[in-house]
Parts: C-alpha cells; structure tokens; sequence
C-alpha cells in the first residue's frame, strides 16, 4: 500500500471548539528581559525587511497570570510605506494550561489591535483553524500587554504507533 493511501473512515469526525484568553507580554529589543530580537535589519529609510525574531511569553490572567505558552517565531516588517509588520508564530502549549505540547501556528498582520490568523495545530489542537482577536493593554517600561482572545475549531486526533509495520495510524 502507497504511503498516501489511507483506511476508510468508520465514524464521523469530531469538531472541537477552543475558547481562550491569554495575555501577551512583550519586552521590546534592547532590554535586559529582551523576549524579542532584530535577527535583520537591510537598512534604507522605510526599514522594509526589518526581521525580528520572538519568544513572547504568554500568561493566564485566571491564573494569576501564571506563564502557560510562549508564541515563538519572527515578525518581519513588510511595507514600504508605514511601520507594518508580518507575523508568523507557534504557540507552544506548556504544563498548566490544558493543552500540554500542542501548538497553534499563527499568522497575520502585527498591528496594535486587529486579528491573527490560526492556520494549523498539533496535539489536541490537530487541524486547528480560527482566530485570535488582539488588543493592546498598556505599555509600561518598554513592556507591553496585548490581550489575546482564541477562538478556534478542530479535530483532535491521536497518534498509534502500529508497532513493526511500518505505518503510523491516526484514529479520530
């Protein structure tokens, strides 16, 4: 059997909502609890290409603002004309929130208030697909506070090990 071919399901899939607030601490480049740092810098006058590469910390304000993920990956500054910024990231799950060793993969635009993207997950969070509304908290000492609000749809899936024979089988 082709490693593409696959077992005709057997029962329906199970969609899975998330709702879940964290908060995004932000400390800016140049200070000494730095979470983000400029990995490249072209030069010219608009700064395009700009490239700054994160592990933000990711706090559970119903936890008195316990650390439960870190959002890791790299924002990238992506317009000629005014200070826009890519973001691309991995929210990585870690013990204390539920969802130990999952991950969401994230992009959109880096603004101070609008929308990410959730364009995949792994662990419990298999084929995740949503949002993450944003809004800037404050911004105190060079750190910042963004509210993150995740909403997102998907499909846990457990991974079998099929022993010797070679194929690996996901049940749903």
């Amino acid at each position: 059997m082709a490693p593409y071919d696959s077992e005709p399901l057997d029962h329906s899939l199970e969609l899975h909502e998330l709702h879940y607030q964290l908060i995004l601490i932000q400390h800016w480049c140049g200070t000494s609890k730095a979470n983000q740092v400029e990995v490249a810098s072209p030069g010219g006058f608009n700064k395009l290409g700009n490239m700054v590469a994160n592990d933000w910390d990711l706090e559970d304000p119903c936890q008195n603002g316990k650390i439960v993920a870190h959002a890791k990956g790299l924002h990238v500054q992506a317009s000629r004309e005014e200070a826009s910024w890519h973001a691309s990231f991995d929210i990585v799950f870690e013990q204390g929130s539920g969802l130990e060793g999952s991950t969401l993969q994230v992009m959109g635009p880096n603004v101070f208030k609008g929308e990410w993207s959730i364009v995949g997950g792994t662990g419990k969070l298999t084929m995740a697909r949503g949002v993450i509304y944003k809004k800037y908290l404050t911004t105190v000492d060079s750190t910042s506070k963004i509210d993150l609000q995740i909403h997102a749809f998907y499909i846990p899936m457990e991974r079998k090990d099929a022993g010797t024979s070679g194929k690996n089988v996901w049940r749903w």
